[in-house]
């Protein structure tokens, strides 16, 4: 009976080490996860360096809009606090909805909840080099040059080279390459 123990235990001490060594190697290799309103942020910034805008477009602020997710406006803002597009400091603007957007803009971010406006936001910005961004599946069809999706359970991007040249804008192979 002593030994029957004995060995029970042992075995038991042998699972639950085994188990804890197991949770502490699951836990080295797991991934960090990052935020969706950061990890949006961190692409504009870096499509914000991976596109080519016309000459006339690279003087004054670099204007990025957001519309319609203030978390993306917020961590926008933070990441691009004193940081620069060429020689051009970063201006960040916030509009509630499609319809508030005016004036010329180099980027537009567009929430989901807003991409049913995504043409009146394309026909607004037609003939301005505007880089239109969206996060609605579908989105490239209807004039969006860059949209986000998801593709085997991550987060990517795929790019309309077509729209980009409507617009007079040209992605960088860099960029090319990591978009679906």
């Amino acid at each position: 009976m002593i030994r029957f123990f004995s060995m029970t235990r042992t075995r038991v001490f042998a699972g639950v080490f085994s188990f804890v060594f197991a949770l502490g190697t699951v836990t080295a290799q797991e991934t960090k996860m990052v935020s969706m309103p950061k990890y949006i942020s961190n692409c504009l910034f870096n499509f914000s360096r991976n596109i080519n805008w016309p000459e006339g477009n690279r003087s004054g602020d670099f204007v990025i809009t957001i519309v319609g997710n203030k978390e993306v406006f917020a961590e926008m803002t933070r990441l691009t606090q004193n940081m620069k597009v060429g020689k051009q400091a970063i201006q960040i603007k916030y509009c509630n909805t499609v319809g508030e957007v005016s004036g010329y803009q180099q980027m537009v971010f567009v929430a989901a909840w807003q991409s049913t406006k995504l043409k009146q936001l394309v026909e607004k910005t037609a003939g301005m080099s505007t880089l239109v961004v969206t996060e609605t599946e579908g989105m490239t069809s209807r004039g969006a040059m860059i949209n986000f999706a998801a593709a085997d359970g991550v987060m990517r991007f795929e790019l309309s080279r077509e729209n980009l040249q409507k617009s007079n804008l040209l992605a960088s192979t860099v960029l090319e390459k990591m978009a679906l």
